[in-house]
């Protein structure tokens, strides 16, 4: 009778009390009813999450653990590439002479503010090493696995399904895919715009007050903005979303106030701005199909850009199935439109989603010259993916959601199926692509090193071939600030300043340490040039040589280097025979004008050890050189 009258009365068989009769009851009964729920539920549920959230971590830190062994091992000190347009921030700084106007010029087409102040500080020590901001890297990655993650549980899932979606989203967050940017120096600023976006959007659903949301979200998105071109997309996909995940009464000052920021933010940002000259032209006219494929191509890189013979079409493909779906989870939020509750769930993943859509779009207006395939590159991948990761949470959520719900058993089957089939497609494309990718570590981390060596002898010789192919484009560049950096003692090892083997750390190759040989002289294609070639390894390293050096004999019996690698070879006779899959690349060629040694001289190869500073003299079958 009484629940037929009064449908609101809640009555407590342990508390006798009516609560819509005796208020007062209120309290008393909701502490009763909490310790039993607390009793029968909440422990074993508690542990459950423990446990999930254990196996996560340890899943996590395997991937990551797995990308850490890989930059530590192929990742090379010395700068290389973008890193050296940061080099003299640090020498200004070491010298006193560091000017605002330093840290606030364009990186291309970025204002890289806070990496460059990053950057700085990692100089601060005895000697530089790259390797510091490439950990740092994947430290940035952690952070922002860590807040989607607290993202997922945040939206009502339960600990074992978020935990399955995080470990899946690492898989390509850690993916070695990302390889160019895992291995440069100054790749860490790429990483920092989803940080500071996924910061936002964690802040949105704390329980701060709105005020205090606006302030962290703006100083988030001005962080964002100052640390890679992209990072701009912060102002519109993080504060502006509260709106739409809950009811505010007094939204329009509060936007005013946003847009405002936001207008600051881009006139400081834009203040004195030049279009990079080295770069394409800015959205240039292409047809839109032609920008289309490119967009797609970008966003299903991450899936499709390797191991495969046809990465384009692979990548167009899963590209135009992310976009699509993503419609279609945008479609379903239309269709929920006054589920608030719904919307509070959905609308980090559809910010992330966005950042990775419209990454492509910047992209593409800015590249779109270089060619549908230049939007494979390495490095985009690490925008691209969170469509990928927004993809995931989307259906995990809708999973969840159903399987909730009372349904029929097959329909739940069904269901079930349907995500296990994405989920393996997914995971078997990711580790396709990222076995592709470590084979093409080592492939960049060969040509890095021979890099390093043509930087290490680039005062003594004529390097600037080998730096130009595996360095930088810019071979002055680099000669200049490696002599300034090695004066200020930053460099490890410090630049060769003799050309005499006898003033070098120099051995004989013995076989066992160090293995190789002079094979061949030929004439080059063009005129004047020789080519010699042959192959060498440091075996006692697991590695082929870093690079390899010619040297001549004078009449005194000195050696004297004057030619330097430039490029390396594949030599799969040499890693079938020693059975070890890195001395794949251990073939090396030099080519030198034959002016440049005395008539009738001795010739010598030199394996070099970069990281020593040492040569080893290689076998030759042919040593004596004539013109």
């Amino acid at each position: 009778m009484t629940g037929q009258r009064f449908p609101n009365t809640i009555r407590t068989q342990k508390s006798g009390c009516d609560l819509r009769r005796f208020p007062g009851c209120e309290r008393k009964a909701a502490a009763v009813i909490m310790a039993s729920d607390h009793s029968s539920e909440s422990e074993p549920a508690v542990g459950t999450s423990r446990i999930w959230l254990f196996v996560s971590f340890v899943f996590v830190a395997i991937i990551v653990g797995f990308l850490l062994v890989l930059v530590l091992r192929y990742g090379l000190s010395i700068p290389r590439m973008d890193d050296w347009d940061l080099m003299p921030l640090i020498a200004n700084a070491r010298k006193g002479a560091l000017t605002f106007s330093d840290l606030f010029a364009q990186q291309q087409e970025s204002r890289t503010f806070f990496p460059k102040l990053i950057f700085i500080l990692s100089g601060l020590g005895h000697r530089w090493d790259g390797r510091v901001q490439m950990v740092l890297s994947i430290f940035i990655c952690c952070l922002t696995s860590l807040g989607i993650y607290g993202l997922l549980r945040k939206c009502a899932l339960s600990a074992k399904a978020a935990g399955v979606a995080v470990v899946m989203m690492a898989l390509l967050i850690f993916s070695p895919v990302q390889y160019e940017l895992w291995l440069l120096a100054s790749g860490s600023s790429s990483f920092m715009p989803a940080l500071f976006i996924v910061g936002g959007l964690f802040v949105l659903k704390t329980d701060l007050s709105v005020s205090r949301k606006f302030w962290l979200c703006a100083c988030l998105a001005f962080l964002s903005s100052f640390a890679f071109a992209n990072g701009l997309l912060a102002w519109p996909l993080t504060f502006p979303l509260l709106f739409r995940a809950r009811p505010m009464l007094q939204w329009k000052p509060w936007l005013v106030a946003w847009l405002a920021a936001c207008a600051f933010c881009c006139a400081i940002y834009f203040l004195g701005y030049q279009p990079p000259r080295e770069l394409p032209a800015f959205a240039p006219p292409k047809p839109l199909l032609t920008y289309l494929l490119y967009i797609l191509a970008f966003l299903g890189s991450g899936l499709g850009r390797a191991g495969n013979e046809n990465p384009l079409v692979t990548s167009v493909a899963a590209g135009a199935f992310l976009l699509l779906g993503y419609l279609a989870a945008l479609g379903w939020g239309i269709y929920r439109w006054r589920d608030r509750e719904f919307w509070s769930r959905m609308v980090p993943w559809f910010s992330l989603g966005a950042y990775g859509i419209g990454s492509g779009v910047l992209a593409a207006l800015g590249r779109i010259e270089l060619g549908v395939l230049q939007a494979l590159a390495s490095r985009y991948v690490a925008f691209s993916l969170y469509l990928v990761v927004a993809m995931i949470a989307f259906v995990t959520i809708f999973a969840a959601e159903r399987l909730a719900a009372p349904r029929a058993s097959g329909a739940k089957l069904a269901l079930f199926t349907a995500a296990v089939f994405l989920a393996a497609s997914y995971v078997s494309l990711e580790i396709l692509c990222a076995a592709a990718a470590v084979s093409s570590i080592h492939l960049d981390s060969a040509s890095a090193r021979v890099g390093q060596g043509a930087v290490l002898f680039s005062q003594v010789i004529d390097s600037s071939d080998a730096i130009r192919r595996t360095n930088h484009p810019a071979p002055n560049v680099v000669r200049q600030n490696a002599n300034a950096l090695d004066r200020l003692h930053l460099l490890r090892p410090s630049l060769v300043r003799s050309t005499t083997i006898s003033k070098l750390r120099h051995a004989d190759a013995d076989k066992i340490n160090v293995d190789g040989w002079l094979d061949s002289f030929a004439e080059s294609r063009q005129p004047g040039m020789v080519a010699a070639r042959g192959w060498a390894a440091l075996a006692g390293q697991g590695r082929s040589a870093d690079s390899v050096i010619l040297a001549y004999e004078r009449e005194d019996h000195e050696w004297i280097v004057f030619a330097i690698s430039s490029s390396i070879e594949m030599r799969p006779d040499v890693a079938r025979l020693h059975q070890h899959p890195d001395w794949l690349w251990s073939g090396w060629r030099v080519v030198f004008r034959a002016d440049a040694v005395p008539k009738g001289a001795n010739i010598s190869a030199w394996a070099l050890d970069a990281k020593q500073a040492k040569v080893y003299r290689l076998g030759a079958s042919a040593d004596k050189f004539d013109r």
